[in-house]
This record gives structure tokens, C-alpha cells and sequence, in this order.
């Protein structure tokens, strides 16, 4: 009977951790008056071109205060097991260092205006460097092709990135 209540309880602390911490974020997003939408926010990873993981406030427990940010406006070929060829995957790895060098030299970072994104635990923002948008430098060195979001539907983005990335796919 004991090792049953045990396993119950270990199953709602599994549960309600992530629920905990929608609430604290989103408590610590609604603490800023409403007119701030830009955040001083540390980066502490660079995942890969266009996502970044930022320590959310030191506010927040440890646990609960790193935060994945997706660049808004941006999508970068994937550089991983997601690439769909050869070229997208070598083209990957180049927005990741470009980004992680911009972020590098950056003297000033900040992450203006997030909101949730629609995978659990991560916002869509913009990150500013040095007053200049990374999603658009990006764009503009052809590391990055801009990216509507839900205003376009997925087999036209996958279309898009096949036609940028994936020349042997494109055909």
C-alpha cells in the first residue's frame, strides 16, 4: 500500500512541475508593466541558427529559469538528424556559428517581445544585438529565410526550405 501512494505522489510531482512553471513564467512575464516587452536576458546556449537558450530571470529557481528562445521572423536549415540532405545540414552548422558569433561580440543582448511559443517550454522572440535584429542579419548574410510563422502553412514551408536548402530535393 505504501510503495502504491509513493508512486501516485512521485506521478503528480511529475505532473505539476511543468505547470508550476507555466505559472512562475508566466507570473514573471506579467511583473513587467505593460508597455517593457524587452528583457536583458543572458544567453547561455546557442542551439542551433535560429533558437537560443537564455536564463529567464533571477527571480525564478534554477530549474525553472532556463527558457529556449525561438528567433521570430527567421527559419535556419537544420544542422542535425531534422536536415533533409547533405547541404542543408553543412548550411546548419554555418547559421549556428554565425549566430554564435554575433552573440559573442554583441555588447548588448536583449530579447524583445516574447510570447509562448507553440511547443511547450519555449517563446518566440526577437534578440536584439547591439540595436540590430539576429533574425534579420540572418536573412540578409543567407543563413536564414523568413519564416511567417503560422501564416504559412507547413508543406509551404517545408517546400520553401527544400527549394533553399536542398537543391537535389527541389527538383
Amino acid at each position: 500500500m505504501t510503495c502504491v501512494k509513493r508512486a501516485t505522489h512521485f506521478r503528480l510531482n511529475l505532473w505539476a512541475t511543468p505547470a508550476v512553471g507555466a505559472i512562475a513564467l508566466t507570473v514573471a512575464f506579467c511583473a513587467v508593466p505593460a508597455g517593457a516587452a524587452d528583457y536583458t536576458w543572458p544567453v547561455t546556449r546557442v542551439i542551433d541558427g535560429d533558437t537560443v537558450v537564455v536564463n529567464a530571470s533571477a527571480d525564478l529557481p534554477p530549474e525553472l529559469s532556463r527558457l529556449a528562445v525561438r528567433l521570430d521572423g527567421v527559419d535556419t536549415p537544420e544542422k542535425g538528424w531534422r536536415a533533409k540532405c547533405a547541404e542543408e545540414k553543412k548550411m546548419g552548422r554555418e547559421a549556428r556559428a554565425f549566430t554564435k558569433r554575433q552573440i559573442d561580440k554583441a555588447k548588448r543582448i536583449v530579447v524583445r517581445d516574447p510570447k509562448w511559443g507553440t511547443y511547450g517550454g519555449r517563446v518566440i522572440a526577437d534578440l536584439v544585438l547591439d540595436g540590430r535584429s539576429l533574425s534579420d542579419a540572418l536573412i540578409e548574410k543567407g543563413y536564414g529565410i523568413p519564416d511567417r510563422g503560422r501564416k504559412t502553412n507547413k508543406k509551404e514551408r517545408e517546400e520553401n526550405r527544400r527549394k533553399r536548402w536542398c537543391s537535389d530535393l527541389g527538383k
